[in-house]
């Protein structure tokens, strides 16, 4: 059966595991049900490549499509936290890796709250994906009002957020695809500490009342290659 939410909470020694590698892998089911790792892929594309040697364009076009047939369509999340290097070489790792766990004790009881699914984290960065678009914007924007609260208690944590949809594969905890760069491009590239920053194809999939604060921005906005939707910070 498919899966809607799920994030990583297996233990503190694995916590402590995943800071220190700067990873994690939530083990959870993919939301298609179906598991497809990096040995499958290696397997598909090593395929490909032997098609294209042989000159064999159909064998090849059949692997592209039977790629493609493996992707799902995704909103996609990627938060970035802002303004941590300084900060992180003043008072040190643990300092900065304290902060990253704030931000998990945060966004752990939304995700489930809103049932959306940390597919990964590196670093500071968290990867959330939903197949309802509306489910991850709502969690984003409580997320940042959350953040909003933690800030008033002295607490700066400052993230920016870009949200995506479309096809995307999945392969184990990596996603891959459009929507995930622009994601990237919108939330690590684009936006600005405290802002949500939206594709426009998730904007116009809102209802009038999520798009409340929100401001269209045209290509070429932040040299942006495409549209996109700029949400005000929320209010604490």
């Amino acid at each position: 059966a498919a899966t809607s939410w799920c994030f990583a909470s297996s233990g503190r020694g694995d916590f402590m595991k995943k800071l220190l590698l700067f990873a994690l892998a939530s083990g959870c089911a993919t939301t298609s049900g179906v598991s497809f790792q990096e040995r499958d892929l290696d397997r598909m594309l090593d395929e490909r490549i032997a098609a294209e040697d042989a000159n064999d364009e159909a064998r090849a076009a059949a692997k592209d499509t039977e790629l493609r047939g493996r992707m799902q369509p995704l909103a996609v999340f990627i938060s970035d936290m802002s303004g941590f290097s300084k900060l992180t070489r003043e008072k040190g790792i643990a300092w900065f890796l304290a902060q990253i766990r704030r931000m998990e004790r945060v966004a752990e009881p939304l995700m489930a709250k809103h049932h959306v699914e940390l597919v990964k984290q590196y670093g500071d960065d968290l990867f959330i994906v939903s197949d309802d678009a509306a489910r991850l914007v709502a969690f984003a924007k409580e997320f940042l009002a959350a953040l909003e609260v933690e800030k008033a208690k002295g607490h700066a944590l400052r993230v920016s957020i870009g949200i995506a949809k479309g096809d995307v594969l999945r392969v184990g905890n990596d996603l891959f695809g459009d929507a995930v760069n622009r994601a990237s491009k919108l939330g690590e590239d684009m936006g600005e500490a405290e802002e949500l920053l939206l594709g426009i194809e998730v904007f116009d999939a809102l209802s009038p009342e999520a798009k409340a604060g929100c401001v269209v921005q045209p290509e070429g906005a932040r040299d942006s290659k495409f549209p996109f939707a700029l949400c005000t910070k929320p209010q604490s």
